[in-house]
Formats: structure tokens, sequence, C-alpha cells
């Protein structure tokens, strides 16, 4: 599979090649991923704009650590424009964020998979 946000040879490096602590380490984001990204869609829908910037700042190195730049940038952006752009625009990036993550976890899950 080629990947388009994570990046195996971050997560190795970082590990020390050590296959039980990139197993760890990868169960540990495909656990916590999820409930940290669900406190943010609530955050969204609560239209709560501090929390969405803290918990868009919250994820940002947890993107940085599996070498998920792209996607880091897009929390960046959506910790900005989340106290200073209207609803409407937040949602929108909030929505583009939302499938960009689901696959970066399915990117994680195949990678988590891989391991051996």
């Amino acid at each position: 599979m080629t990947y388009i946000y994570i990046q195996p040879n971050v997560i190795v490096k970082s590990m020390m090649n050590d296959k039980d602590l990139i197993q760890q380490f990868v169960d540990m984001y495909t656990a916590q991923c999820p409930v940290d990204f669900d406190k943010l869609s609530k955050s969204i829908q609560q239209n709560d704009r501090q929390g969405i910037a803290d918990m868009a700042h919250h994820m940002k190195p947890t993107m940085e650590y599996v070498g998920a730049t792209a996607l880091r940038l897009d929390f960046q952006e959506l910790e900005c424009v989340a106290t200073t752009a209207d609803r409407a625009d937040i949602v929108e990036k909030f929505n583009i964020l939302h499938a960009k993550f689901r696959d970066f976890m399915r990117e994680l899950s195949h990678y988590r998979a891989s391991i051996r």
C-alpha cells in the first residue's frame, strides 16, 4: 500500500526499529486518535471555538510523530481559523479534515497489520 499521510520510516526511526515498540506505539495511536478527534468533533457541533482551537492544537504534534505533516498543517489551519472565521468556514475545513483523518486512520490500521 502506498501511504498518503503516514510515513512508516518516521515511525520506525523514532521507535529505534524495535517492532514491539512500534506495535505498541501504533496501537496507542489507533486507540487514542479517534478519541481526540471525537472531542474535536463535539467542539465543532457545539460551536465551541476555544475547544476547537485547543483540540486542533493538541492533535498537531500527534500527526508529526507518524510523519503526517500534511495533516498537522490541516490541524494547524483549523486551530488558526477556529476563533476568527465564520462558522461555515470552520465546518467546511473540519469536514475536509474529517475525510482525511478517516484515510489517515485506515493507513495506520493497515500499517499496524503489516508489522510482523
